[in-house]
């Protein structure tokens, strides 16, 4: 018969290695979520600019843990602003709404920025504007077991950010 320190110990290997392959499934989960504005097709920039709120869908059999979601746009290379949601537990298979703020050094030029950006996306050509130039950066951020940051990034154009947040997610079929 095994010593009763050795049964303790493994019981607690097991738990930390569960609770470790739980945590990393949430984090991989993270990765498969779709975004997109909560009310669908009514997204353009300057909408940004008042806060508003996406939707966040889980299409994976796992819950995702995500600590926060941020977006930060780029025009030819100058930081416009950044919208930032807090975080939330996303249940399997399910659509979450979250809020969000924007932030930037000076909301005047922002505003006109995003005015701009969304008439030359929509298909009229504003003199100075190259909606070419326009980047987002779109970042989720997870734990695992709590406490170890896993960040990701991913970069977008202007009018690929603006399909995204204007299309249906899976969890809306």
């Amino acid at each position: 018969m095994a010593n009763k320190h050795t049964v303790v110990a493994m019981a607690a290997i097991a738990v930390i290695v569960a609770t470790a392959a739980y945590s990393s499934m949430s984090a991989l989960s993270v990765n498969d979520l779709q975004f997109r504005w909560h009310e669908e097709g009514a997204f353009d920039y300057l909408s940004v600019m008042f806060g508003g709120k996406i939707d966040v869908c889980n299409p994976s059999q796992y819950p995702a843990n995500l600590k926060s979601y941020s977006v930060t746009m780029i025009y030819d290379k100058e930081n416009i602003g950044t919208f930032s949601t807090g975080g939330a537990n996303i249940p399997p298979q399910t659509i979450t709404q979250m809020s969000g703020k924007f932030s930037a050094n000076d909301r005047r030029i922002a505003e006109m920025m995003f005015s701009f950006l969304d008439t030359e996306m929509g298909g009229t050509d504003v003199t100075r504007i190259d909606g070419n130039k326009m980047r987002v950066h779109a970042t989720t951020e997870t734990s695992i077991i709590g406490f170890i940051p896993v960040l990701t990034t991913q970069e977008y154009s202007g009018l690929e950010f603006l399909q995204m947040m204007n299309q249906k997610t899976v969890c809306d079929t």
